[in-house]
């Protein structure tokens, strides 16, 4: 990455001037990555303005409609724009992704004729079934799925084995050659994710899956590539540098029980941790802790927010939201399509409802310089303070620094130098961000 600017204010033409003075001190000819996250009150001849201030001047592009950066607490009344020119290779994707997971689907109408370690390959004729085609294929005529046909596909880590479907843009890359590959999505992430994994596995993927917009746009997601507006796939740019530094950082999660292993999963179920019922084992650490829980009710996300953690050379890797809980059963349902796996150590958590709002300012302040920084956001507004102030075209603007948020999730594949398990996976715990950083020396 060459150089980038992320710009906050409240009043659009605030925005106009920055984007302005920036385009005119660069050349036309580089590759522009960004994100515009329009404010409430932006009305739809301004964000013309602000997309062709951009996308006129940079025809090489790949961007999208991000949600707004909270700036002291309040995001509605302030848009962003965060740009970066970089040196590399734009692409766009309209490979398939799965369709959005039912909770429970993964396990009920299913009868359970096999060991509790999860689900194996069977026939090795299914070993290029691809995500996209894994629940297309079992769906019979009535529009019921044949779940023994979905669970005669591989596990999830033999779905990413073999080549993979790769945008036209990136087939004749040598894959020691690029270092990080930078991408906005749909909300259907798992085909491109895929496909990048296999193509490039010591790269960074990371990806901002882009804000709703049927509200904005007319169109359900808005992704911009070299011209062209689309409405669903991935755009993005492939970086042929050094692999960049990878951070995680969350929210001040409440850890809930120690690290366990993971004794049994399927699909997007937790089956068993440490040889128990995950259910009963996350209902007893809460009532340890005060909760007023019935221990014979099903856990669900409206009566809290909790998290299953992976843990990875003892620090967080993963986070997955709890999206349902059946002690009878014992299963826990995560809102992911693939669970942590036999063997993974986990820890429960709880996000407490008044976590403090990351904003523009606390996020500039850990950030390295020359970094890329996508955040979750929550979907609802955070509550500005009452001895906070707005005025009407401030406007705060940070250099070196590319930082778009999304109420829909971040979705990461890290490099094998970092994690030896480096299967896509999607962050929406709220707060959650992953930072790119690269020295600028080697750029």
């Amino acid at each position: 990455m060459q150089k980038a600017l992320t710009v906050v204010g409240r009043n659009p033409s605030t925005l106009l001037t920055e984007l302005s003075n920036f385009c005119l001190q660069e050349s036309s000819s580089k590759t522009l990555l960004f994100a515009l996250a329009p404010s409430s009150n932006v009305s739809p001849r301004q964000l013309s303005a602000l997309t062709a201030s951009l996308t006129k001047h940079f025809p090489v592009h790949a961007g999208c409609i991000a949600a707004p950066i909270p700036l002291n607490g309040q995001r509605s009344a302030y848009c962003s724009v965060s740009v970066a020119l970089v040196d590399g290779i734009p692409f766009r994707s309209t490979i398939p992704g799965l369709p959005e997971t039912q909770v429970g689907r993964w396990h009920a109408g299913r009868n359970r004729s096999f060991s509790d370690s999860g689900a194996r390959l069977s026939d090795s004729h299914h070993a290029n079934v691809g995500p996209a085609d894994m629940l297309s294929t079992a769906l019979m005529s009535d529009g019921k799925i044949d779940w023994e046909k979905v669970w005669s596909v591989p596990p999830s880590s033999s779905l990413q084995t073999g080549p993979g479907p790769l945008p036209d843009e990136l087939r004749n890359l040598e894959p020691s050659t690029i270092g990080s590959v930078v991408y906005f999505s749909d909300k259907a992430p798992e085909g491109i994710s895929s496909g990048l994994q296999n193509a490039f596995p010591n790269a960074h993927k990371l990806a901002l899956l882009a804000s709703s917009t049927p509200f904005l746009t007319g169109r359900p997601f808005t992704l911009f590539h070299n011209g062209r507006v689309h409405s669903s796939g991935a755009v993005g740019i492939a970086f042929p540098s050094s692999t960049p530094l990878l951070d995680l950082a969350f929210p001040p999660l409440v850890a809930l029980t120690p690290p366990l292993p993971v004794t049994s999963s399927e699909g997007n179920l937790l089956l068993s941790i440490d040889s128990r019922n995950p259910t009963r084992l996350l209902l007893s650490a809460l009532q340890e802790r005060g909760f007023a829980f019935d221990p014979n009710t099903a856990v669900a996300g409206r009566e809290g927010v909790f998290y299953v953690g992976v843990i990875e050379n003892d620090k967080l890797a993963q986070v997955h939201r709890i999206s349902s809980g059946d002690p009878s059963r014992g299963t826990i349902a995560l809102d992911t399509n693939i669970a942590p796996r036999e063997g993974c150590t986990v820890r429960l958590y709880h996000l407490p409802q008044k976590t403090h709002t990351v904003t523009i300012s606390t996020i500039s302040d850990s950030t390295p310089k020359l970094s890329l920084s996508l955040l979750v956001c929550s979907e609802t507004e955070p509550s500005p303070s009452s001895q906070e102030s707005y005025p009407g075209t401030c406007g705060t603007a940070l250099f070196d620094s590319f930082i778009a948020a999304s109420e829909n999730g971040i979705v990461l594949s890290s490099g094998n130098s970092f994690t030896a398990k480096n299967t896509p996976w999607t962050c929406t715990v709220p707060g959650g961000r992953i930072t790119l950083s690269w020295d600028p020396a080697q750029n």
